[in-house]
């Protein structure tokens, strides 16, 4: 049997291991057979308060025999423990990530912190479940991943914004290196690129293969094709050497006091050894990995996006770029144009209450989106820890249920759609991932190429605040609006079916029963009448 997250394998043995406690306790002690009795002096005293004294016996039998063979029966599937649920029956099979197929998880291998370590380890290796509850959770689980297997395969968009945003650059030295390389290189380049505005049929098809926004860091193609082999750096940089055909405007009698030079460039950022764009992806804060998901993510999203070109090439731009954003080191945060020209017609005031509203409006836009977004990605990993142990507290607190509802039908029947809503959740869920993706590329059209530059460039999916908080929104309804629709729909429907099951059902099958004893008390009471004539 196949359950929904890691604490599950072993919240399901310890919820009827703890079922099994229970309904030990209240056998030992007798109560398991107190509903029993109930149901005897019930169905005595009833009809004993307005039935005739001919019929009053044979209509009390009747009675007695539907509830008294039909809670047994229900004790029988739904109350005594009867077959064996084994640990190793329980698998957990976590969707792949951005390097592959993940192992699936057991109790004996449950390849997380679940089951090591002290927690949870002492599950037992396996425990009673009565027939009734096995089924359930059998189908349950069945009907869940066979709807699973048939939605649309996810593309894995969130995976790679969230790896992105782990990028950064902790050396203190590479980023000064990185902020050294954006003054001497990138903005004169940016500057001279916006003051000649160049076009041709080359670069066309370059900003088409690496996006309308390369222009826009540091690391762009467009500027190393047409400007950083003629440009150096302004200064000299530590892990270049001196070279006299390069460095030609020093000193050449003082050369040789020189430790390092000034790389053009273009050396500085290609360089496969010791070029800021190989440092920054190499860097030990998690890029290097970073690098080998994307690379992972890539190759997945090739067969959904043929289009996308360049692979390798893109895959580096993206770790970098997202490193050089989350250090601060960005063309969008460091690169502020002059605006002060669109605000030529007013006055000194004016200009400063305009940008004051703009940057207020921004940062309360941006921070809106940022507790919001967090706590939905926050919440995200919660869900499948809660629905494990609401299921366990299910599972517990059944044996109490069945016995204090006196065996009811109905009762049980409700219990079930119980434990079937919450393991749809799962479905929800995956549904919701489906749904948040699609809107993500709905929002953004074109090509792969532009959503994973969006995704590794400024303030990731933070730079666009409306439309993120707009997905955030989106996917705060669906992961929890759905499955609390669904719930109420399902509790709607279970109450229904117990009040169905505990009233017409029951009624319906009594009723034959009170009229054959209504006709036997009237044969006999007319019998006795033309005896005594």
């Amino acid at each position: 049997m196949t359950v929904d997250s890691y604490p599950e394998l072993f919240t399901t043995l310890f919820g009827w291991q703890f079922y099994g406690v229970i309904w030990d306790t209240l056998s030992d002690t007798g109560i398991v057979y107190i509903p029993f009795i109930i149901i005897l002096v019930r169905n005595w005293m009833e009809p004993a308060k307005g039935g005739d004294f001919g019929n009053l016996w044979s209509l009390s039998l009747k009675r007695m025999e539907i509830e008294f063979y039909l809670a047994v029966f229900i004790a029988m599937i739904a109350g005594a423990p009867a077959l064996t649920l084994s640990a190793t029956l329980l698998t957990y099979h976590p969707a792949d990530d951005l390097t592959g197929p993940r192992p699936a998880a057991t109790v004996a291998s449950p390849q997380s912190s679940y089951g090591t370590s002290g927690a949870f380890d002492s599950a037992p290796a396996a425990t009673a479940v009565p027939v009734w509850w096995y089924t359930v959770m059998v189908l349950s689980k069945g009907i869940n991943h066979a709807i699973i297997k048939g939605l649309p395969a996810a593309i894995g968009i969130r995976q790679v914004q969230q790896q992105a945003q782990l990028a950064t650059i902790p050396d203190p030295a590479l980023r000064e290196e990185a902020g050294q390389f954006f003054n001497d290189c990138y903005l004169p380049a940016r500057s001279r690129y916006l003051r000649e505005k160049p076009t041709n049929a080359a670069l066309t098809v370059m900003l088409d293969d690496f996006g309308q926004d390369d222009p826009e860091w540091m690391g762009s193609h467009v500027y190393r094709t047409l400007y950083y082999a003629n440009m150096r750096s302004q200064r000299r940089v530590v892990g270049w050497p001196y070279d006299p055909a390069r460095d030609r405007d020093y000193d050449p009698a003082a050369a040789p006091t020189y430790t390092w030079g000034q790389p053009t460039c273009q050396q500085w950022w290609e360089d496969a050894t010791k070029g800021l764009r190989k440092k920054i992806a190499d860097t030990a804060s998690g890029v290097s990995s970073l690098d080998n998901h994307l690379s992972s993510a890539v190759t997945k999203l090739s067969g959904f996006f043929p289009s996308l070109t360049s692979a390798a090439e893109k895959t580096t731009d993206w770790t970098v770029r997202a490193a050089l954003s989350n250090a601060r080191v960005d063309a969008m945060q460091a690169y502020q144009p002059d605006d002060f020209g669109t605000f030529d017609r007013s006055g000194i005031i004016e200009n400063f209450y305009g940008a004051a509203k703009d940057t207020v409006g921004f940062v309360g836009a941006a921070w809106t989106h940022a507790t919001t977004g967090t706590k939905i990605q926050a919440l995200k990993p919660m869900l499948p820890i809660a629905q494990a142990l609401i299921l366990l507290a299910i599972y517990t607190l059944l044996p109490l249920i069945v016995v204090f509802s006196a065996y009811s039908l109905g009762m049980v029947v409700t219990a079930a759609i119980g434990i079937f809503t919450v393991n749809f959740w799962t479905v929800l869920w995956k549904i919701g991932e489906w749904v948040d993706e699609n809107l993500m590329l709905a929002m953004h059209p074109g090509t792969m190429d532009g959503i994973l530059s969006w995704s590794a460039g400024s303030g990731g999916f933070i730079g666009d605040t409306s439309k993120a908080m707009i997905f955030d929104t989106m996917l705060g309804v669906f992961m929890i609006g759905m499955p609390l629709l669904w719930s109420a729909m399902m509790a709607w429907i279970g109450m229904n079916a117990f009040r169905a099951l505990s009233t017409n059902v029951l009624q319906d099958a009594k009723e034959p029963a009170e009229d054959a004893g209504q006709k036997g008390g009237q044969l006999a009471g007319g019998t006795i009448m033309r005896g005594k004539r």
